[in-house]
């Protein structure tokens, strides 16, 4: 490994031990813990990218990459199209692509990493086939990318594009590519547009079938048709010359074009000035209402009350200014100071911002030199041919990711951060590292033993945990119960298994080992308002009345579900 390459992963592993440490004054411990499990999992993968991989081997790390988000979505894609064939529930989707990644706006800037990458391939691959190949994965990913119905991701891609642009010493042949391959996918958006069983919430589903089928006989024509540009593009690039004054005269084109484009916006929209008055109104407004359409989500700047999240993630931050609240606890914050028109949510839908409410300076310096380290090494990384790509679509993650919570997702950051390994590695200079000492060996092999033992305590508890969660949902309390128990062992600083165990008794109707499961977890975490709430549940008078107010103090907005404790009723 290179000395940037243990720099970046230095950072990572420092990120995540203070995440883990942030536990120790965390307003929830639990929660903290399972943050620092999430990071435990990205310093093994970015890790792994790197020992495992040389640097002549950036082509095979960046291909699987996008073979593997190719074949998600696949899935994805074959779920709107194929309904009657391939159909997923998901009643959070409102009819937006968001399985299996769990999140539309997820889904949407890991297929947008995908088509940047994919665009580099269909651009540079040294065989055609393979550039033939990924010239037709954009008609899979774009219209993938396109049904998410995301706005955001649209402006990262955006962004990505730009920034492999401006990164790659050969930009022009890069833009001839993106000339010549884009027009296709991006018909292939417009045409997915144009099919309303498709694009409105409610259609039919007898017309979204038709319509799904419709459009993949013609997704399936363009890919061929694109597949067809690419290789005519690979044989005009091997076989032809154009002179320096053609070169010229395309930059000056692309130049011309571009300024154009500017003072069009400028006399259409106004001035920078004006501009950013207008996005900030819009994006401070409430969302519009779609009437079904999800076409019209795209023709929104909106922030669906991002504005509300990071001011209170701001407030947060301002009085945790030293070491945060701690990691994963921003939810807390939220419930407490939740503003009226804004739903529920768990994360500030910021990365950074919600790192400096919840580890604070500290932990936001270690998270942001993590992340940029890979940008700086790419003037001896982007003469390789695959980097722009690369580079485009870690850019489109790191902008995306100050604007929502991918790095709750882990198939998006781990996306994100192969792509920052495939830019480190092709920044080494040499294909050998130098030989590490006897005792450096030894501690690598003791914090590599800790990790996993402690890894292999999460993974063990959180299976048992889901493995409850799934028999309660199927009113098999006692396996759920056992499971439960299971999970307390594995996880004994965690208040989790107990209110998983206590909900268990509550179904089965055993509300003496119910409370008293409620109350160990509350002793746990009095912070929890969900805690207290199980407790009034399973409760009755002073006792009842007094969790309930507990809850209402956490969560005051949470009045329609305390209403039905207050009434009696089951949970």
């Amino acid at each position: 490994m290179s000395g940037s390459e243990r720099v970046f992963i230095g950072l990572l592993v420092a990120l995540t031990l203070w995440i883990l440490l942030s536990a120790t004054w965390s307003v929830a411990p639990a929660a903290s813990i399972l943050e620092s499990q999430r990071g435990l999992l990205y310093v093994a993968g970015a890790w792994a990218a790197l020992l495992i991989c040389r640097s002549r081997d950036v082509r095979w790390l960046l291909g699987g990459l996008l073979a593997g988000i190719c074949a998600i979505a696949a899935f994805s894609l074959a779920t709107r199209l194929l309904p009657d064939r391939v159909g997923v529930y998901d009643a959070t989707s409102v009819y937006r692509l968001a399985q299996p990644i769990g999140y539309w706006n997820g889904l949407a800037i890991f297929t947008g990493m995908g088509a940047l990458v994919a665009l580099a391939f269909a651009s540079r691959a040294r065989w055609v086939v393979v550039r033939a190949a990924c010239a037709g994965a954009l008609v899979l990913l774009l219209p993938t990318f396109y049904f998410t119905f995301g706005r955001g991701a649209w402006i990262a891609l955006a962004a990505g594009v730009l920034a492999a642009v401006a990164i790659d010493p050969r930009r022009l042949q890069l833009l001839a590519g993106l000339l010549l391959l884009a027009p296709i996918p991006a018909g292939a958006v417009w045409a997915a547009s144009r099919e309303p069983g498709l694009t409105h919430a409610g259609a039919a589903f007898g017309r979204a079938v038709h319509d799904g089928h419709r459009l993949a006989l013609v997704l399936l024509v363009l890919a061929g048709a694109n597949a067809a540009v690419a290789i005519a593009f690979a044989f005009a690039e091997r076989h032809l010359e154009p002179p320096a004054g053609a070169r010229r005269a395309f930059a000056v084109a692309i130049a011309l074009l571009v300024i154009a484009g500017l003072a069009g916006v400028f006399v259409r929209y106004g001035g920078p000035t004006t501009l950013a008055h207008k996005g900030y109104r819009a994006f401070k407004a409430p969302p519009p209402h779609v009437q079904g359409n999800l076409n019209k989500r795209l023709l929104s700047f909106s922030g669906n009350g991002r504005a509300d999240l990071w001011r209170l993630a701001w407030d947060d931050a301002r009085k945790h200014a030293v070491t945060g609240a701690g990691s994963g606890t921003y939810e807390r914050y939220f419930l407490a100071h939740q503003p009226p028109g804004v739903g529920r949510v768990r994360d500030a839908h910021g990365l950074y911002l919600e790192t400096l409410a919840e580890l604070g300076p500290l932990g936001l310096i270690l998270l942001l030199g993590a992340l940029v380290l890979p940008l700086t090494v790419l003037g001896s990384a982007r003469a390789h041919p695959l980097v722009p790509g690369a580079a485009g679509a870690y850019v489109a993650y790191l902008v995306h990711t100050g604007v929502d919570w991918d790095w709750e997702l882990p198939a998006v950051t781990l996306t994100g951060l192969l792509c920052a390994a495939a830019i480190l590695l092709a920044a080494r200079r040499s294909l050998r590292s130098p030989p590490l000492s006897g005792p450096t060996r030894w501690t690598a092999v003791v914090v590599v033993v800790v990790a996993a033992g402690f890894a292999a305590v999460g993974l063990v508890g959180n299976t048992a945990l889901s493995r409850s969660d799934a028999a309660r949902q199927n009113h098999n309390w006692a396996r759920a119960a056992t499971d439960a128990r299971r999970a307390k062992t594995w996880m004994p600083w965690s208040p989790a298994p107990w209110e998983a165990l206590g909900r268990a008794q509550l179904g089965a109707g055993l509300l003496p080992g119910a409370r008293a499961s409620f109350r160990k977890a509350i002793s746990m975490d009095s912070g929890d308002w969900e805690l207290w709430y199980r407790l009034a549940s399973a409760s009755g008078g002073g006792e009842r009345r007094l969790a309930i107010r507990q809850a209402a103090r956490l969560f005051p907005r949470a009045q329609l579900l305390l209403g039905s404790v207050r009434a009696g009723t089951k949970p």
